[in-house]
């Protein structure tokens, strides 16, 4: 029996379908959205409820530019239509059609007015669809490698400012995801290190107050720059009569 490959998991948080939710296939109350952000919730919401959702395939298809995306997506966050819980490998999206009407829990989820808010009454939970599959290949799996490079992506700075200036360092990302896979293909050192690497390399380089000195991402990558900061030896406190080597 092969590697067992975990994908990423998808929970659905329908509102109800009445009288103060009129639809067309989405929600009304989704057109106060700004288009970018609009664009992605009506490409989540089109699925069947038993499809798991990769961000970085709806960014695909939409074909907006990885800035203007990414911001519209943490703006998703943030107003509560897109939760994300970082899982072991992968990552667990709910998704709420309206974050008011269907957030309600407990004792507050009874169908009716609350305050100023309506409780979630009716809400439709899908069942979660966590995806397991057997693979004895699993060290060249697409599927698995593609969420290895989202989550390169996803923890790399998008830009350094200097002199008021912001510079981008994800250009070329289709590039960087063939260079990235390439190089784990190799099987030379573990993503897990090399994302280890890079958090400790953001933590350097705040510390230090060096964050500008941020290469870009393909550069990152073709250069193996994580290398550097593989380990970093802590400094040694001398003690009296003590010679430091």
């Amino acid at each position: 029996m092969g590697t067992i490959i975990k994908k990423n998991s998808t929970t659905f948080l329908r509102c109800l379908k009445d009288e103060q939710h009129p639809f067309n296939r989405i929600p009304a109350k989704l057109f106060s959205l700004n288009g970018y952000q609009f664009a992605i919730m009506a490409q989540i919401l089109s699925n069947k409820d038993d499809w798991n959702l990769v961000k970085n395939e709806i960014r695909r298809r939409l074909g907006f530019p990885e800035r203007k995306f990414l911001k519209a997506w943490k703006e998703l966050e943030l107003l509560g239509y897109i939760q994300v819980k970082r899982m072991w490998g992968c990552y667990h999206y709910t998704i709420y059609e309206d974050p008011v009407y269907t957030t309600g829990t407990g004792a507050d989820c009874v169908g009716h007015t609350t305050g100023s808010s309506t409780s979630c009454t009716g809400a439709i939970l899908t069942t979660t669809n966590t995806n397991y599959y057997y693979n004895t290949t699993a060290s060249t799996d697409a599927d698995c490698m593609k969420n290895k490079f989202y989550e390169l992506n996803e923890l790399y700075p998008a830009s350094v400012s200097c002199n008021g200036k912001k510079n981008y360092l994800k250009a070329n990302i289709e590039d960087c995801e063939q260079e990235y896979i390439k190089f784990l293909m190799k099987q030379e050192k573990s993503h897990k290190d090399i994302l280890s690497c890079l958090k400790r390399e953001l933590d350097e380089r705040k510390r230090a107050n060096e964050t500008l000195y941020q290469p870009a991402l393909l550069k990152w990558i073709k250069e193996r720059r994580w290398e550097a900061f593989e380990k970093i030896i802590e400094p040694t406190e001398a003690r009296y009569g003590q010679m430091l080597e």
